[in-house]
């Protein structure tokens, strides 16, 4: 992944010293770096306050980071190249491949404040062309203190090497229950059942749920018509004391209520240890799962309700007391399954992999304004939701939703980067190559 070719201020590749990152990370460790500068030698009283140094000002230039600095009446500009699993530096005074310099480790102690620094956002491989101010594929903008590194919006999808992708060795298909009769539609009362599928956008730091579904108790119209009111949300089954169920709401209550234990988010905090992020990451699939197989259960049992709404919830601690009226939105559920596909196009210097969506053969323009981790809606119909079928389905449509559903990846890393994936996908969808 080096750039052999890569001068600075007249300093071949040999003027860089290498840092190795935290595996699978672009993250550099304090330790770390304490470790291989007290093995150097002990000028810099290693472990000990450093010297001030003043950071006078960032440029990122042709996919290098270039800190200027002061210390005492010296000034010195310091280098840094992010690569795939190391970081590289240089100095403008000293520093070479086997040397680490004083500029050069003040710098970036003086960047882990907080006892390392992830130079992910540095990290853009192949996407500067030496001798091109300007990259083809993201834009740097000045802002005052700095810069800021944003993907240009045809490459909103572009993939770097170590980027995680979804996983893609079996798809299993999880059992659906057959639709029962609808002869068997719950009967209206009064005051009756209904049901709320409460979602939140995952891409938001703050959602802290998965998509579920919850009971709500409501006041009907005359001639039951319409929901005239909303009494309270079911936590439990005392919350429906009074109200006649019929044997599938029974059911499907039941189901709502383990949807509800299953459906918090265990986050990770950067003081977690490695064990905790992994252990966190495996309950939250194992839920994931378990919610999926809930969901096709609750499915049909749905299609014999009356009344389902749609809650964009913002988070748990609103799905309590009494819903409100205007968040409740009118929604349908549909029993048909919405099957993947995927369009490999070659565009000259880089290749893009496409999600489409198809139900009945028809193709589903997905709605990105409120997307949901189970189920999929058409943006011209967003009242209307299909429940995806594997946890692969799932994985891969959340995944390129991010991405405005197109994956770009430079052809100079596709085969050792890529490659791979595509084979995986191409096992079990269509994958047409244009």
């Amino acid at each position: 992944m080096k750039a052999k070719s890569i001068t600075i201020s007249g300093k071949p590749l040999s003027r860089f010293y290498e840092l190795p990152f935290e595996k699978g990370s672009r993250v550099l460790r304090l330790a770390v770096l304490e470790q291989i500068a007290s093995r150097l030698h002990n000028t810099f009283s290693v472990g000990k306050k450093p010297e001030p140094l003043a950071s006078t000002s960032l440029s990122f230039d042709q996919g290098l980071l270039t800190v200027h600095g002061k210390l005492g009446g010296e000034e010195a500009r310091v280098y840094i190249a992010v690569e795939y699993d190391n970081l590289l530096v240089s100095c403008s005074v000293d520093t070479d491949e086997s040397y680490l310099g004083r500029y050069a480790y003040l710098t970036l102690r003086a960047m882990m404040r907080n006892g390392y620094c992830d130079f992910q956002e540095y990290y853009w491989p192949a996407c500067f062309a030496l001798g091109n101010k300007r990259s083809g594929y993201v834009d740097v903008v000045k802002k005052p203190g700095g810069f800021t590194i944003v993907l240009k919006k045809k490459f909103s999808g572009l993939f770097r090497p170590g980027d995680d992708l979804p996983d893609v060795t079996e798809r299993a298909v999880v059992p659906r229950e057959r639709l029962l009769n609808k002869q068997v539609m719950a009967r209206l009362a009064p005051v009756s059942i209904g049901y709320c599928f409460a979602n939140t956008d995952l891409r938001n730091f703050h959602s802290n749920h998965y998509p579920f579904l919850i009971p709500y108790v409501f006041a009907a119209t005359a001639y039951l018509k319409t929901v005239k009111s909303f009494k309270r949300f079911v936590l439990n089954p005392h919350d429906v004391d009074g109200i006649s169920l019929s044997p599938e709401q029974e059911e499907l209550n039941s189901i709502c209520f383990a949807m509800k234990e299953l459906a918090a988010i265990r986050f990770n905090v950067n003081a977690h240890l490695p064990e905790k992020v992994a252990e966190n990451h495996k309950l939250n699939d194992a839920n994931q799962l378990a919610l999926l197989k809930l969901w096709n259960k609750a499915l049909p049992l749905l299609m014999l309700q009356r009344f389902t709404h749609y809650l964009y919830t913002y988070s748990m601690r609103n799905v309590t007391g009494k819903p409100v009226m205007r968040d409740m939105k009118l929604v349908e559920f549909s029993m048909e399954v919405p099957v993947l596909s995927f369009v490999l196009k070659d565009e000259g210097d880089y290749y893009e992999l496409e999600l489409k969506l198809k139900v009945k053969g028809k193709l589903l323009h997905l709605n990105t304004d409120q997307p949901s981790l189970f189920l999929v809606c058409d943006r011209g119909k967003p009242y209307l939701w299909y429940l995806l079928e594997a946890e692969m389905d799932y994985k891969l449509v959340w995944f390129f939703s991010r991405l405005n559903f197109r994956v770009q990846v430079l052809k100079g890393y596709y085969q050792d980067f890529f490659e791979g994936f595509v084979e995986g996908v191409e096992r079990w969808y269509e994958v047409k190559r244009g």
